[in-house]
């Protein structure tokens, strides 16, 4: 070896990590852009992420991709932008007033589970909006998204279509389609969303030829997998987000993607509207299983026809491009020749809803929607042209009295179930009130909705003030499925749901984050990214600690059902392990000493969940059982549950049944009780 061979050595050594190094950062890069379909895909199959143990663990999972990114990459903070940063500022202080309602509320475990949830909203926008956008990364993520909403509508409606092939919990078997999300409204939200998204795959001039041809070939089952929800806020929703995509958007392919689309979903929708067995309570009988593989065929047929002739009117395409192109060069006169078409339209509109008369039509449906609380049960399709309000009257007008006694700061993240109990003019159970704005007002009065107000516009305006020139479509979509989720949680619980939601902070950050080459600010130095990082991991262990507890919850619950005390009261002792603040496993406790021949062990149980939760009417039924249990009067405690729960069978059964003086008595009609989670 000659002297200074070792340079070239060197040299290509150290071009191999310089080669490594990019390919490490696009490979985090691609991680992160695949965020909102991987988040989609994982709550779509996981109840929709409504329960604690999916929120948590996803909230847990993001605060470490973050810790990674901040540890790992060049500029972990290229694409925040003013607008990403007023956006997560809103609402990170949203997500620590959540936290500080326990404060007021006394009931430490509602806050914190709620501070999870917007927690995971918060770092899905932190994450997405840390990287700097381009054209393509976004259109990247959006098919993505896509994919993931695709595959989640086509599992719920294969288990309607085919249920010896894929069969739906017999929780979920419904004259509704709900799975996998488990709830109807979600899943017809999250099929709407999918159908802009898809239109805008299927219309994009710019769009690979094959990514045309699956928009267009998605769009004929999202649509039946819509109807088959029979969800009418979904649909209206998607409809108003349609119209303002057209307007915004004006894609060149969507004459081609009419062609090929519209027949067929026509035909596809008329098909699944005829199969009346699939909208009952037995969706899975012989006969319904033979029609839906009838409707199965109808769907395959029309999603495969659509899709090969999206990409034959490929050409078509092509030439409108180019004519438009032309129009908008300068002298064209192409910008007033749209305005003009726009306003013509809009007053050829105008004429035809005053031919119609549909302004008075409108009112009177509007009269319905207040005087109807109920929807039609005989036959679920007729739900789709009743304007019955289907109860959520009562559930806002129950949010707005608890807003009215503590207008500025709210009863308390999580309260909600507390108010509604204690006000409710039936038996019928809720958690949410069916509107998130009314919702916020109550448990977080106004300070709570205003920080969401202003991250929620944040998102929707500068992602509106991009849907302009060659990226108008992409934006568009953007602000018209956001719109659309925005007016559905205006009637709904989508807050709770996070398939619905957490895509709207991922790709909202991604949206509206610094495009790629408009910051050059130099990564900070390794010892300034340790700070950071740690406090990403301090975030990351309340929603794990969260979802370890309710794990072992459901098991202690699971086995207490089941006559296992011992199991039971294990796993109840390790759930307060990982959680002290929550109320349910100390509960499971006391039953089981009650069933062990230890009342007064299950009193001091009782009392530490009414430490946690103290104006939950089940801890003071709880009480009134164990007490009567122990020989104790347990008449003031029953009527205590009675005044926070007037409409409940069990506090007013529990009334009746102490209604005496009798400790034998208490002790024997003690053991009759029903328990809250038995029902």
């Amino acid at each position: 070896m000659t002297e200074g061979s070792g340079e070239p050595i060197r040299a290509h050594a150290n071009r191999r990590r310089r080669t490594a190094a990019p390919r490490s950062a696009r490979l985090s890069t691609v991680t992160v852009l695949a965020l909102p379909g991987i988040l989609t895909l994982y709550f779509g199959f996981s109840s929709g992420g409504y329960f604690v143990a999916a929120t948590g663990a996803a909230a847990a999972g993001l605060a470490l991709v973050l810790v990674v990114r901040l540890t790992l990459a060049a500029t972990p903070f290229g694409g925040v932008s003013k607008a990403g940063l007023l956006a997560a500022s809103a609402l990170a202080v949203y997500t620590i007033w959540t936290l500080a309602s326990a404060l007021w509320s006394g009931a430490p475990a509602r806050a914190l589970l709620e501070f999870d949830r917007a927690l995971l909203y918060l770092l899905a926008l932190v994450v997405l909006g840390s990287v700097p956008v381009s054209r393509r990364r976004l259109e990247a993520s959006v098919r993505t998204f896509a994919a993931a909403v695709t595959v989640v509508c086509l599992a719920g409606l294969l288990s309607r279509v085919a249920p010896d092939l894929l069969s739906a919990p017999a929780t979920a078997v419904d004259e509704r389609l709900s799975y996998p999300v488990s709830y109807w409204n979600a899943l017809g939200l999250l099929a709407a969303i999918g159908l802009l998204v898809c239109l805008h795959l299927a219309s994009g001039a710019r769009q690979p030829r094959s990514v045309r041809a699956l928009g267009a070939a998605a769009i004929p089952p999202l649509a039946v997998t819509l109807l088959l929800t029979f969800s009418r806020g979904a649909i209206a929703a998607g409809l108003v987000a349609l119209v303002l995509y057209l307007v915004l958007g004006r894609p060149w392919g969507l004459l081609g993607t009419a062609l090929a689309v519209v027949p067929a979903s026509v035909v596809a929708l008329a098909s699944a509207y005829r199969a009346d067995l699939l909208a009952t309570a037995e969706p899975t009988t012989v006969a319904a299983i033979a029609q839906g593989h009838d409707l199965a065929a109808v769907v395959v047929f029309c999603s495969v026809g659509a899709g090969v002739l999206r990409a034959l009117l490929n050409g078509l395409d092509v030439r409108l491009e180019q004519r438009g192109e032309r129009a908008r060069a300068p002298g064209r006169g192409g910008r007033s020749l749209i305005v003009a078409g726009g306003v013509a339209l809009a007053v050829a509109g105008l004429a035809v809803a005053v031919a119609l008369d549909v302004p008075d039509r409108v009112g009177r449906q509007y009269e319905r929607f207040l005087a109807g609380n109920s929807t039609p049960t005989s036959d679920v399709r007729e739900r789709l042209t009743s304007p019955a309000n289907n109860g959520r009257l009562g559930h806002w007008r129950v949010a707005l009295e608890g807003f009215s006694r503590a207008p500025l700061i709210g009863q308390g993240a999580g309260t909600y179930q507390i108010l509604w109990v204690g006000g409710r003019s039936s038996d019928v159970d809720a958690v949410d009130a069916h509107s998130l704005y009314l919702e916020v007002l109550a448990e977080l009065g106004l300070v709570g909705l205003v920080l969401l107000a202003v991250a929620l516009l944040t998102l929707l305006g500068r992602l509106a003030t991009r849907a302009r020139g060659r990226e108008r479509s992409l934006y568009a979509v953007l602000v018209a499925s956001m719109l659309a989720w925005a007016i559905h949680a205006g009637v709904d619980w989508d807050w709770e749901m996070p398939v619905v939601t957490a895509w709207l902070f991922g790709l909202g950050g991604l949206g509206i984050a610094a495009r790629r080459g408009e910051t050059h600010a130099p990564g900070p130095a390794p010892l300034t990214r340790i700070a950071p990082a740690i406090g990403c991991l301090i975030l990351a262990v309340t929603p794990a600690l969260a979802a370890l507890s309710q794990e072992r919850l459901d098991k202690s619950v699971a086995a207490f059902r089941r006559d296992d005390c011992t199991t039971s009261a294990d796993a109840a002792l390790d759930s307060i392990g990982f959680l002290s603040v929550r109320p349910q496993p100390y509960e499971v406790l006391a039953y089981c000493d009650v069933r062990a021949g230890r009342p007064r062990l299950a009193i001091a149980a009782v009392e530490k969940a009414l430490a946690r939760d103290p104006e939950s009417w089940e801890y003071h039924y709880g009480m009134a059982l164990v007490r009567a249990a122990a020989g104790l009067d347990p008449r003031p405690q029953a009527a205590r549950a009675l005044r926070l729960n007037p409409e409940s069978p069990l506090t007013q059964d529990a009334v009746r049944r102490f209604a005496t003086g009798d400790p034998a008595k208490w002790r024997t009609r003690a053991s009759g009780a029903r328990l809250p989670f038995e029902l």
